[in-house]
């Protein structure tokens, strides 16, 4: 599905993000844009390193895909989290409250999310790793985090998208980009942290980790696209750095009332 995904997006990421300027938003998208990559090396090495496995390569490769996992996310949600910030035209006041909480949950979301990696216990059984004991509390209080600021930047999305008409506004491109697709990513999102914790709460231990790795891609995934869409809509109305462009909203749309 990333692969795929991929594909379809490469020419645009080529001809709006590697042919721009180097700054803090391109390099934040490479980041989050490639690392499930370095996930798949470590999943892989993990799940078929098969007759040359000790209980301290699969904790140190158990942990290597935690720490990857949990940093891209991060990256990911700082990625939408700026693009919501600037729709709220970088209300000075939002700025710090979104910046106090970002540092709390995702902060607290690396903790809990350690603390749960080193508390696994692994078994080598039929030339795999296997996880025998680990504090499922901790990862269920991280996938908590997770949501919690989900639906805290699916209201600032919603907020500003009731107040603005899409057709009174001249760049209405940039409007469904924003608007429309940014609701509908954090929908998606906020349905799989939900469907993660039911997985953790309710199942078994060997299915907690069932949706992990389709949550990390589709991060990365509607990340990417969200950035690549508004440079793509704001294309020509000023520097495309994935944020300047949404200051166009606002524009049109005083100058309309």
């Amino acid at each position: 599905m990333f692969i795929w995904d991929y594909i379809l997006t490469f020419r645009m990421e080529i001809d709006l993000v590697w042919k721009s300027k180097w700054n803090f938003m391109k390099g934040l998208y490479i980041f989050q844009r490639y690392s499930p990559f370095l996930d798949a090396i470590f999943r892989a090495l993990y799940y078929h390193m098969e007759g040359r496995l000790t209980k301290n390569t699969c904790r140190t490769l158990y942990y290597a895909i935690g720490v990857t996992t949990m940093a891209g996310l991060a990256a990911s949600e700082m990625l939408l989290g700026l693009r919501t910030w600037a729709v709220w035209n970088r209300n000075r006041r939002l700025s710090i409250i979104l910046s106090i909480l970002y540092i709390l949950l995702w902060g607290s979301c690396l903790v809990v999310g350690v603390i749960y990696l080193n508390s696994n216990e692994f078994v080598i059984l039929s030339k795999r790793c296997f996880v025998m004991h680990d504090l499922n509390n901790y990862l269920l209080f991280a996938w908590v985090f997770v949501i919690i600021w989900e639906g805290q930047m699916l209201i600032l999305m919603l907020v500003p998208a009731i107040r603005v008409s899409y057709r009174q506004s001249s760049n209405s491109a940039l409007m469904k980009a924003v608007y429309h697709d940014g609701i509908i990513y954090y929908l998606w999102l906020l349905a799989l942290c939900v469907m993660n914790i039911f997985l953790v709460k309710m199942l078994p231990h060997y299915y907690r980790h069932l949706l992990t790795a389709v949550e990390r891609v589709f991060h990365s995934m509607l990340a990417s696209r969200v950035l690549l869409d508004i440079r793509a809509a704001g294309k020509g109305h000023g520097p495309a750095d994935g944020l300047t462009e949404l200051t166009q909203i606002r524009f049109h749309h005083r100058s309309e009332m």
